[in-house]
């Protein structure tokens, strides 16, 4: 894809945020064929916007099917969080575990071993906020999610909770709350198992970003998979052996 498709693609994309007219899909010219096209919307959008880029959501289990989005700093916002019902309409929530650098991760780190990756970041529990810049979200095609900052509406994170191997998070137990009602109970949930796998794949992946500041924070996917809240509603996070973490979002 040339630059003006990149360029066209991300304009209609920043148009849709900032007007809360979603896109029905991506003009042809402009969809992209694979991740590093959608990489490179995501990465003009960030300009276009002028944000900066303090947390990335990942996925993937090896760094050849890693996946990634930058997180806008307006949309990052520490426990407890709140976010206008009408800014983020679709309302979708997930408990997640992050993990904060300690030290910048550079060009050179795309080697680095679990083992590694455990001693350089510290857990932070976070909820995610699911927002689609497209009228459907189940029907836009994969890769145009991801150009649209792989469907991210925002995310809030706690406070951090331990070191990268002290804790077992295959097992981890979550409870989630939407309007105080329970909506997931779940004991190891992770598609992956183990946050530290798609974490670690986005390190490694050849086209990641270079530099990588000490704090950034990776949102590693979903231990209770995407669900829904309702305008109004508080949500609450509760992580077995750490505490909960929460957000609002007012009608």
């Amino acid at each position: 894809m040339q630059a003006p498709a990149i360029h066209e693609a991300a304009s209609l994309l920043v148009k849709a945020r900032r007007e809360a007219r979603p896109l029905k899909e991506l003009p042809p010219g402009t969809q992209p064929a694979d991740f590093a096209e959608a990489a490179a919307i995501q990465d003009e959008i960030v300009r276009l916007l002028g944000e900066t880029v303090p947390a990335y959501k990942v996925a993937g289990l090896t760094p050849a099917t890693a996946m990634w989005a930058p997180i806008p700093g307006s949309t990052v916002q520490a426990n407890p969080g709140r976010f206008p019902a009408s800014d983020v309409p679709l309302l979708g929530i997930e408990a997640e575990i992050g993990y904060r650098l300690k030290d910048d991760v550079t060009a050179a780190d795309r080697g680095m071993t679990m083992a590694e990756l455990d001693a350089r970041v510290i857990i932070v529990p976070t909820i995610e906020v699911v927002d689609t810049r497209f009228v459907s979200y189940e029907a836009t095609p994969v890769l145009q999610r991801a150009a649209d900052f792989m469907s991210n509406g925002g995310l809030v994170y706690g406070e951090p909770w331990a070191d990268g191997a002290s804790q077992d998070l295959t097992k981890l137990a979550i409870k989630l709350y939407a309007g105080g009602e329970l909506i997931c109970d779940t004991i190891g949930g992770h598609a992956a198992k183990d946050p530290r796998i798609p974490t670690l794949a986005f390190i490694q992946a050849p086209g990641r970003p270079d530099h990588l500041p000490a704090g950034t924070l990776i949102t590693a996917g979903s231990y209770t998979g995407l669900l829904y809240a309702k305008p109004g509603d508080t949500v609450i996070a509760r992580f077995a052996g750490y505490g909960e973490v929460s957000l609002t979002f007012p009608a």
